[in-house]
Protein backbone atom coordinates (compact mmCIF):
# COMPACT_ATOMS: atom_id res chain seq x y z
CA UNK A 1 0.00 0.00 0.00
CA UNK A 2 2.79 2.44 0.86
CA UNK A 3 4.35 2.16 -2.60
CA UNK A 4 1.06 2.80 -4.40
CA UNK A 5 0.28 5.76 -2.14
CA UNK A 6 3.66 7.37 -2.72
CA UNK A 7 3.42 6.75 -6.46
CA UNK A 8 -0.03 8.37 -6.65
CA UNK A 9 1.10 11.28 -4.49
CA UNK A 10 4.18 11.84 -6.65
CA UNK A 11 1.93 11.99 -9.70
CA UNK A 12 -0.41 14.52 -8.07
CA UNK A 13 2.36 16.91 -6.97
CA UNK A 14 4.48 16.69 -10.11
CA UNK A 15 5.58 19.86 -11.90
CA UNK A 16 5.45 23.54 -10.88
CA UNK A 17 3.25 24.48 -7.96
CA UNK A 18 0.41 25.84 -10.09
CA UNK A 19 0.20 22.43 -11.80
CA UNK A 20 -0.14 20.48 -8.53
CA UNK A 21 -3.42 18.53 -8.44
CA UNK A 22 -4.52 19.72 -5.02
CA UNK A 23 -7.76 17.74 -5.01
CA UNK A 24 -6.01 14.60 -6.24
CA UNK A 25 -3.22 14.90 -3.68
CA UNK A 26 -5.72 15.50 -0.87
CA UNK A 27 -7.59 12.36 -1.93
CA UNK A 28 -4.34 10.38 -1.80
CA UNK A 29 -3.88 11.62 1.76
CA UNK A 30 -7.46 10.51 2.50
CA UNK A 31 -6.49 6.98 1.47
CA UNK A 32 -4.59 6.79 4.76
CA UNK A 33 -8.05 6.39 6.28
CA UNK A 34 -9.70 4.51 3.41
CA UNK A 35 -7.27 2.58 1.18
CA UNK A 36 -10.04 1.73 -1.32
CA UNK A 37 -11.18 5.32 -1.78
CA UNK A 38 -12.42 6.25 -5.26
CA UNK A 39 -12.11 10.05 -5.73
CA UNK A 40 -14.32 10.27 -8.83
CA UNK A 41 -17.72 10.35 -7.04
CA UNK A 42 -16.44 13.20 -4.87
CA UNK A 43 -15.19 15.14 -7.89
CA UNK A 44 -18.59 14.77 -9.53
CA UNK A 45 -20.29 15.88 -6.32
CA UNK A 46 -18.19 19.04 -6.20
CA UNK A 47 -19.05 19.63 -9.86
CA UNK A 48 -22.75 19.40 -9.02
CA UNK A 49 -22.45 21.75 -6.08
CA UNK A 50 -20.65 24.25 -8.31
CA UNK A 51 -23.50 24.05 -10.83
CA UNK A 52 -25.96 24.77 -8.05
CA UNK A 53 -23.84 27.75 -6.93
CA UNK A 54 -24.00 29.16 -10.46
CA UNK A 55 -27.75 28.57 -10.60
CA UNK A 56 -28.14 30.47 -7.33
CA UNK A 57 -25.85 33.30 -8.44
CA UNK A 58 -27.64 33.73 -11.75
CA UNK A 59 -26.17 36.55 -13.79
CA UNK A 60 -24.24 37.89 -10.81
CA UNK A 61 -20.57 37.20 -11.23
CA UNK A 62 -18.59 39.66 -9.10
CA UNK A 63 -16.44 38.02 -6.38
CA UNK A 64 -18.56 39.00 -3.38
CA UNK A 65 -21.77 37.73 -4.97
CA UNK A 66 -20.11 34.46 -5.98
CA UNK A 67 -18.82 34.11 -2.41
CA UNK A 68 -22.34 34.64 -1.12
CA UNK A 69 -23.65 31.96 -3.49
CA UNK A 70 -20.94 29.50 -2.35
CA UNK A 71 -21.73 30.36 1.29
CA UNK A 72 -25.40 29.66 0.68
CA UNK A 73 -24.73 26.29 -0.94
CA UNK A 74 -22.06 24.99 1.43
CA UNK A 75 -23.17 26.38 4.77
CA UNK A 76 -26.94 26.86 4.50
CA UNK A 77 -28.02 24.18 2.03
CA UNK A 78 -25.42 21.50 2.80
CA UNK A 79 -24.64 22.43 6.40
CA UNK A 80 -20.84 22.37 6.34
CA UNK A 81 -19.42 23.41 9.72
CA UNK A 82 -16.33 23.19 11.86
CA UNK A 83 -15.87 20.12 14.03
CA UNK A 84 -15.19 21.74 17.40
CA UNK A 85 -16.21 18.69 19.44
CA UNK A 86 -13.53 16.32 18.11
CA UNK A 87 -11.02 18.63 16.47
CA UNK A 88 -8.17 16.10 16.62
CA UNK A 89 -10.05 13.29 14.86
CA UNK A 90 -7.92 12.18 11.87
CA UNK A 91 -11.10 11.98 9.79
CA UNK A 92 -11.17 15.78 9.86
CA UNK A 93 -8.15 15.65 7.55
CA UNK A 94 -9.60 13.11 5.10
CA UNK A 95 -11.31 15.08 2.35
CA UNK A 96 -13.78 12.30 1.55
CA UNK A 97 -14.91 12.09 5.19
CA UNK A 98 -15.16 15.87 5.43
CA UNK A 99 -17.45 15.88 2.38
CA UNK A 100 -19.48 12.93 3.68
CA UNK A 101 -19.90 14.33 7.20
CA UNK A 102 -20.08 18.03 6.16
CA UNK A 103 -17.65 18.69 8.98
CA UNK A 104 -13.92 19.22 9.33
CA UNK A 105 -11.10 21.47 10.46
CA UNK A 106 -10.20 24.85 8.94
CA UNK A 107 -7.82 23.59 6.26
CA UNK A 108 -10.06 20.83 4.87
CA UNK A 109 -13.18 23.01 4.94
CA UNK A 110 -11.13 25.68 3.17
CA UNK A 111 -10.12 23.12 0.58
CA UNK A 112 -13.77 22.25 -0.10
CA UNK A 113 -14.50 25.97 -0.49
CA UNK A 114 -11.53 26.43 -2.83
CA UNK A 115 -12.55 23.47 -4.99
CA UNK A 116 -16.09 24.80 -5.44
CA UNK A 117 -14.76 28.31 -6.09
CA UNK A 118 -12.38 27.00 -8.74
CA UNK A 119 -15.25 25.29 -10.51
CA UNK A 120 -17.30 28.49 -10.69
CA UNK A 121 -14.39 30.61 -11.90
CA UNK A 122 -13.74 32.48 -8.66
CA UNK A 123 -10.15 32.99 -7.60
CA UNK A 124 -9.75 31.58 -4.12
CA UNK A 125 -6.43 31.07 -2.34
CA UNK A 126 -5.51 29.44 0.94
CA UNK A 127 -4.15 31.70 3.69
CA UNK A 128 -1.90 30.16 6.33
CA UNK A 129 -3.00 32.31 9.25
CA UNK A 130 -1.26 31.11 12.44
CA UNK A 131 -3.30 28.35 14.03
CA UNK A 132 -6.34 28.84 11.82
CA UNK A 133 -6.43 28.35 8.05
CA UNK A 134 -8.51 30.85 6.04
CA UNK A 135 -9.29 31.62 2.41
CA UNK A 136 -8.89 34.78 0.38
CA UNK A 137 -11.20 35.28 -2.58
CA UNK A 138 -11.26 37.66 -5.51
CA UNK A 139 -8.63 40.14 -6.61
CA UNK A 140 -5.68 40.19 -4.15
CA UNK A 141 -5.79 43.99 -4.42
CA UNK A 142 -9.36 43.90 -3.03
CA UNK A 143 -9.33 40.69 -0.99
CA UNK A 144 -12.30 39.01 0.62
CA UNK A 145 -11.09 37.06 3.66
CA UNK A 146 -13.45 34.45 5.06
CA UNK A 147 -13.43 31.59 7.52
CA UNK A 148 -15.00 28.31 6.28
CA UNK A 149 -14.65 26.75 9.75
CA UNK A 150 -17.11 29.36 11.01
CA UNK A 151 -19.45 29.03 8.04
CA UNK A 152 -17.94 31.73 5.87
CA UNK A 153 -17.81 34.61 8.34
CA UNK A 154 -16.08 37.61 6.73
CA UNK A 155 -12.85 38.89 8.25
CA UNK A 156 -11.62 42.44 7.89
CA UNK A 157 -7.97 42.82 6.88
CA UNK A 158 -7.35 45.41 9.59
CA UNK A 159 -8.81 43.05 12.20
CA UNK A 160 -6.57 40.22 11.02
CA UNK A 161 -3.50 42.45 11.13
CA UNK A 162 -4.42 43.50 14.66
CA UNK A 163 -4.63 39.84 15.70
CA UNK A 164 -1.24 39.18 14.13
CA UNK A 165 0.28 42.17 15.91
CA UNK A 166 -0.50 40.46 19.22
CA UNK A 167 1.40 37.31 18.24
CA UNK A 168 5.10 36.53 18.37
CA UNK A 169 5.89 36.13 14.67
CA UNK A 170 9.62 35.86 15.13
CA UNK A 171 10.29 39.12 13.34
CA UNK A 172 8.23 38.20 10.26
CA UNK A 173 5.98 40.80 8.69
CA UNK A 174 2.30 40.35 9.72
CA UNK A 175 1.28 41.04 6.12
CA UNK A 176 3.10 37.86 5.09
CA UNK A 177 0.51 35.79 6.94
CA UNK A 178 -2.29 37.24 4.82
CA UNK A 179 -0.66 36.20 1.55
CA UNK A 180 -1.69 33.15 -0.44
CA UNK A 181 0.16 29.96 0.38
CA UNK A 182 1.26 27.50 -2.26
CA UNK A 183 -0.51 24.26 -3.05
CA UNK A 184 2.42 22.31 -1.65
CA UNK A 185 2.26 24.33 1.57
CA UNK A 186 -1.40 23.39 1.94
CA UNK A 187 -0.50 19.72 1.60
CA UNK A 188 2.37 20.11 4.07
CA UNK A 189 -0.02 21.57 6.62
CA UNK A 190 -2.56 18.79 6.05
CA UNK A 191 0.09 16.14 6.59
CA UNK A 192 1.44 17.91 9.67
CA UNK A 193 -2.07 17.85 11.16
CA UNK A 194 -2.42 14.15 10.44
CA UNK A 195 1.00 13.26 11.81
CA UNK A 196 0.06 15.05 15.05
CA UNK A 197 -3.27 13.20 15.19
CA UNK A 198 -1.62 9.82 14.65
CA UNK A 199 1.05 10.61 17.24
CA UNK A 200 -1.65 11.48 19.77
CA UNK A 201 -3.35 8.13 19.13
CA UNK A 202 -0.11 6.10 18.89
CA UNK A 203 -1.22 4.96 15.42
CA UNK A 204 2.33 4.14 14.37
CA UNK A 205 1.57 2.52 11.02
CA UNK A 206 -0.50 5.40 9.69
CA UNK A 207 1.94 7.89 11.18
CA UNK A 208 4.70 6.16 9.22
CA UNK A 209 2.68 6.34 5.99
CA UNK A 210 1.98 10.03 6.58
CA UNK A 211 5.74 10.52 7.00
CA UNK A 212 6.31 8.75 3.67
CA UNK A 213 4.04 11.27 1.94
CA UNK A 214 5.59 14.19 3.81
CA UNK A 215 9.09 13.12 2.72
CA UNK A 216 7.85 12.79 -0.86
CA UNK A 217 6.70 16.39 -0.59
CA UNK A 218 9.74 17.66 1.37
CA UNK A 219 12.71 15.41 0.58
CA UNK A 220 15.08 18.09 1.92
CA UNK A 221 13.48 18.11 5.38
CA UNK A 222 15.92 15.95 7.37
CA UNK A 223 13.83 16.20 10.54
CA UNK A 224 11.23 14.05 8.79
CA UNK A 225 13.86 11.35 8.29
CA UNK A 226 14.58 11.44 12.01
CA UNK A 227 10.88 11.04 12.77
CA UNK A 228 10.49 8.22 10.27
CA UNK A 229 13.60 6.52 11.65
CA UNK A 230 12.13 6.55 15.14
CA UNK A 231 8.89 5.02 13.80
CA UNK A 232 10.76 2.34 11.88
CA UNK A 233 12.58 1.44 15.10
CA UNK A 234 9.35 1.22 17.10
CA UNK A 235 7.86 -1.01 14.40
CA UNK A 236 10.92 -3.30 14.37
CA UNK A 237 12.31 -2.15 11.01
CA UNK A 238 15.86 -1.74 12.27
CA UNK A 239 17.75 -1.47 8.98
CA UNK A 240 15.36 1.21 7.73
CA UNK A 241 15.57 2.97 11.08
CA UNK A 242 19.36 3.07 10.92
CA UNK A 243 19.36 4.45 7.35
CA UNK A 244 16.91 7.23 8.28
CA UNK A 245 18.71 8.18 11.46
CA UNK A 246 22.04 8.29 9.61
CA UNK A 247 20.42 10.68 7.11
CA UNK A 248 19.00 12.79 9.92
CA UNK A 249 22.22 12.96 11.95
CA UNK A 250 24.27 13.77 8.87
CA UNK A 251 21.91 16.47 7.67
CA UNK A 252 21.74 18.81 10.66
CA UNK A 253 24.34 20.64 12.67
CA UNK A 254 25.89 18.47 15.37
CA UNK A 255 24.61 20.69 18.17
CA UNK A 256 21.07 20.45 16.79
CA UNK A 257 20.82 16.66 16.71
CA UNK A 258 18.37 15.44 19.34
CA UNK A 259 20.17 13.50 22.11
CA UNK A 260 17.57 10.74 21.96
CA UNK A 261 18.22 10.28 18.25
CA UNK A 262 21.96 9.99 18.89
CA UNK A 263 21.42 7.36 21.58
CA UNK A 264 19.12 5.39 19.31
CA UNK A 265 21.58 5.68 16.44
CA UNK A 266 24.40 4.34 18.63
CA UNK A 267 22.16 1.49 19.80
CA UNK A 268 21.27 0.51 16.22
CA UNK A 269 24.87 0.65 15.07
CA UNK A 270 25.84 -1.68 17.90
CA UNK A 271 22.86 -3.98 17.32
CA UNK A 272 23.52 -4.27 13.58
CA UNK A 273 27.29 -4.39 13.90
CA UNK A 274 27.87 -1.08 12.16
CA UNK A 275 30.28 1.74 12.89
CA UNK A 276 30.02 5.43 12.17
CA UNK A 277 32.89 5.22 9.70
CA UNK A 278 31.46 2.12 7.98
CA UNK A 279 27.68 2.48 8.26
Amino acid sequence: MVHSLVEAFEQAIRGPDHAVDLFGAAMVIARLGNPDLDPEPYSRLLDRWAEEVLDHAGSRCDPEELCQAIDWQLFHVLGFHGNSLDYGDPANSYLDRVIDRRSGIPITLSLVYMEVARRVGLRCDGVGFPGHFLVRCGDPAEPIYLDPFHQGVRLDEAELLARLAALDLGGASPQMYLCAVTRRQILQRMLANLRAAYRERSDLQRWLMADELAITLEPWNVSLYGERGMLHYRLGNFEAALADLETYAGGVRAESVRPGALRLLAHLRARLGRTEENP
